[in-house]
Protein backbone atom coordinates (compact mmCIF):
# COMPACT_ATOMS: atom_id res chain seq x y z
CA UNK A 1 0.00 0.00 0.00
CA UNK A 2 1.38 3.40 -0.89
CA UNK A 3 2.32 5.82 1.74
CA UNK A 4 0.00 8.36 1.10
CA UNK A 5 -3.31 5.95 1.24
CA UNK A 6 -2.26 5.26 4.34
CA UNK A 7 -2.69 8.75 5.19
CA UNK A 8 -5.94 8.73 3.96
CA UNK A 9 -7.34 5.70 5.15
CA UNK A 10 -8.58 7.02 8.97
CA UNK A 11 -10.16 9.18 7.17
CA UNK A 12 -12.16 7.11 4.65
CA UNK A 13 -13.10 4.94 8.25
CA UNK A 14 -14.38 7.88 9.81
CA UNK A 15 -16.43 9.23 6.60
CA UNK A 16 -17.53 5.62 6.47
CA UNK A 17 -18.81 5.47 10.39
CA UNK A 18 -20.22 8.77 9.85
CA UNK A 19 -22.15 7.69 6.66
CA UNK A 20 -23.60 4.38 8.94
CA UNK A 21 -24.91 6.68 12.12
CA UNK A 22 -26.76 8.68 9.79
CA UNK A 23 -28.30 6.07 7.80
CA UNK A 24 -31.66 4.32 8.75
CA UNK A 25 -29.41 0.80 9.05
CA UNK A 26 -26.09 1.50 9.75
CA UNK A 27 -25.26 -1.97 8.40
CA UNK A 28 -25.78 -0.13 4.49
CA UNK A 29 -22.56 1.35 4.78
CA UNK A 30 -20.48 -1.57 5.30
CA UNK A 31 -23.06 -4.00 2.69
CA UNK A 32 -24.04 -1.76 0.13
CA UNK A 33 -27.20 -3.14 -1.59
CA UNK A 34 -28.60 -5.31 1.67
CA UNK A 35 -30.90 -2.01 2.89
CA UNK A 36 -33.22 -2.59 6.05
CA UNK A 37 -36.10 -4.25 3.96
CA UNK A 38 -38.77 -3.72 6.22
CA UNK A 39 -40.96 -0.36 6.88
CA UNK A 40 -40.74 1.24 10.44
CA UNK A 41 -44.53 0.58 12.01
CA UNK A 42 -46.09 3.36 13.91
CA UNK A 43 -46.86 2.09 17.59
CA UNK A 44 -50.07 3.53 17.54
CA UNK A 45 -51.60 2.93 14.59
CA UNK A 46 -49.63 -0.19 12.97
CA UNK A 47 -48.98 1.36 9.96
CA UNK A 48 -46.32 1.44 7.83
CA UNK A 49 -44.16 5.10 8.44
CA UNK A 50 -43.79 7.09 5.61
CA UNK A 51 -41.01 9.48 5.33
CA UNK A 52 -41.64 13.25 5.76
CA UNK A 53 -40.09 16.65 6.45
CA UNK A 54 -40.42 18.25 9.94
CA UNK A 55 -41.08 22.01 8.81
CA UNK A 56 -39.03 24.72 11.16
CA UNK A 57 -41.52 27.11 13.18
CA UNK A 58 -41.11 30.61 11.40
CA UNK A 59 -42.55 34.18 12.94
CA UNK A 60 -44.22 36.30 10.75
CA UNK A 61 -42.73 40.05 10.99
CA UNK A 62 -44.98 42.10 14.11
CA UNK A 63 -46.25 38.35 15.67
CA UNK A 64 -43.26 38.42 17.85
CA UNK A 65 -44.40 41.25 20.44
CA UNK A 66 -47.80 41.87 21.82
CA UNK A 67 -49.05 44.97 23.76
CA UNK A 68 -51.60 45.76 25.88
CA UNK A 69 -52.74 49.30 26.94
CA UNK A 70 -55.30 51.40 28.96
CA UNK A 71 -58.20 51.88 27.06
CA UNK A 72 -57.94 55.01 24.70
CA UNK A 73 -53.99 54.83 25.83
CA UNK A 74 -52.63 52.99 22.12
CA UNK A 75 -48.67 54.13 22.27
CA UNK A 76 -48.63 55.66 25.45
CA UNK A 77 -46.16 54.46 28.02
CA UNK A 78 -47.75 55.61 30.75
CA UNK A 79 -51.20 53.88 29.74
CA UNK A 80 -48.63 50.47 28.93
CA UNK A 81 -50.30 47.57 30.93
CA UNK A 82 -48.24 44.32 29.59
CA UNK A 83 -46.17 43.29 26.98
CA UNK A 84 -45.01 40.18 26.03
CA UNK A 85 -42.21 38.90 24.01
CA UNK A 86 -41.46 35.33 22.23
CA UNK A 87 -37.86 34.53 22.76
CA UNK A 88 -37.54 30.80 21.18
CA UNK A 89 -39.80 28.42 18.71
CA UNK A 90 -39.42 24.62 18.32
CA UNK A 91 -41.30 21.72 17.17
CA UNK A 92 -41.24 17.99 17.43
CA UNK A 93 -42.83 15.97 14.53
CA UNK A 94 -44.26 12.56 13.71
CA UNK A 95 -46.09 10.90 11.18
CA UNK A 96 -49.33 8.53 11.83
CA UNK A 97 -50.45 7.25 9.27
CA UNK A 98 -51.01 9.67 5.50
CA UNK A 99 -50.93 12.45 8.56
CA UNK A 100 -47.86 14.87 10.18
CA UNK A 101 -48.79 15.55 13.80
CA UNK A 102 -46.44 18.27 14.85
CA UNK A 103 -45.95 19.91 18.54
CA UNK A 104 -45.43 23.27 18.43
CA UNK A 105 -43.62 25.33 21.80
CA UNK A 106 -43.41 28.65 22.26
CA UNK A 107 -41.55 30.43 24.94
CA UNK A 108 -41.37 34.05 25.86
CA UNK A 109 -41.92 36.27 28.74
CA UNK A 110 -44.39 38.78 29.88
CA UNK A 111 -42.94 42.28 31.39
CA UNK A 112 -45.91 44.55 33.08
CA UNK A 113 -46.09 48.00 32.71
CA UNK A 114 -47.03 50.96 34.89
CA UNK A 115 -50.93 50.03 34.47
CA UNK A 116 -50.49 46.25 35.21
CA UNK A 117 -52.41 44.44 37.76
CA UNK A 118 -51.78 41.39 39.58
CA UNK A 119 -53.92 38.32 37.81
CA UNK A 120 -53.97 36.48 34.93
CA UNK A 121 -53.12 37.79 31.11
CA UNK A 122 -54.47 35.59 28.07
CA UNK A 123 -52.40 35.94 25.09
CA UNK A 124 -53.23 35.41 21.97
CA UNK A 125 -51.31 32.69 20.27
CA UNK A 126 -51.47 31.83 17.21
CA UNK A 127 -50.30 28.45 15.40
CA UNK A 128 -50.55 28.17 11.65
CA UNK A 129 -49.81 25.50 8.84
CA UNK A 130 -49.71 26.89 5.28
CA UNK A 131 -49.21 25.03 2.28
CA UNK A 132 -48.44 28.18 -0.49
CA UNK A 133 -51.46 29.77 0.27
CA UNK A 134 -53.27 26.95 1.71
CA UNK A 135 -54.28 26.87 5.20
CA UNK A 136 -53.61 23.56 6.00
CA UNK A 137 -54.30 24.24 9.80
CA UNK A 138 -54.74 27.25 12.22
CA UNK A 139 -55.63 27.65 15.41
CA UNK A 140 -55.76 30.67 17.81
CA UNK A 141 -55.79 29.63 21.51
CA UNK A 142 -55.41 32.00 24.59
CA UNK A 143 -52.76 31.17 26.88
CA UNK A 144 -53.10 32.08 30.50
CA UNK A 145 -49.66 33.88 32.28
CA UNK A 146 -49.76 35.11 35.89
CA UNK A 147 -48.15 38.35 36.45
CA UNK A 148 -47.85 40.38 39.59
CA UNK A 149 -48.00 44.08 39.96
CA UNK A 150 -44.53 45.98 40.02
CA UNK A 151 -43.35 42.32 39.95
CA UNK A 152 -40.12 41.03 37.45
CA UNK A 153 -41.13 39.47 34.09
CA UNK A 154 -43.03 36.38 33.49
CA UNK A 155 -41.64 33.45 31.64
CA UNK A 156 -44.22 31.06 29.70
CA UNK A 157 -44.28 28.07 27.46
CA UNK A 158 -47.11 27.37 25.11
CA UNK A 159 -47.43 24.11 23.65
CA UNK A 160 -50.05 23.08 20.59
CA UNK A 161 -49.40 19.76 20.28
CA UNK A 162 -52.51 18.76 18.23
CA UNK A 163 -50.74 19.92 14.78
CA UNK A 164 -52.19 17.93 11.79
CA UNK A 165 -51.88 18.13 8.03
CA UNK A 166 -51.28 15.81 5.00
CA UNK A 167 -47.38 14.15 5.20
CA UNK A 168 -47.44 14.60 1.49
CA UNK A 169 -47.27 18.38 2.34
CA UNK A 170 -44.34 18.13 4.90
CA UNK A 171 -41.98 19.20 2.57
CA UNK A 172 -43.56 21.95 1.17
CA UNK A 173 -45.48 23.32 4.55
CA UNK A 174 -44.46 25.93 6.70
CA UNK A 175 -45.16 26.47 10.00
CA UNK A 176 -45.68 29.82 11.61
CA UNK A 177 -46.25 30.91 15.38
CA UNK A 178 -46.78 34.19 17.01
CA UNK A 179 -49.62 36.62 18.60
CA UNK A 180 -52.72 37.16 17.13
CA UNK A 181 -55.13 39.82 18.64
CA UNK A 182 -57.49 39.27 16.05
CA UNK A 183 -60.56 37.44 15.57
CA UNK A 184 -60.17 33.29 15.75
CA UNK A 185 -61.62 32.74 12.80
CA UNK A 186 -58.72 34.09 10.39
CA UNK A 187 -55.29 32.87 9.83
Amino acid sequence: MSQSLLRFAPVLISAALIAGCTSADPRSVLSPGRGNQQAAIDAETGSAVVQGACPAVLLREGTAYYTTYAKGGDGDPAKLIHQASISDTTRQCRISGDQMIVTVVVTGRVVGGPQAKSGQVNLPLRVVALDGETVLYSELQKHPVMITEGGPAEQFIYTNASVTFPVSASRSAKLYAGFDPGPYNTP
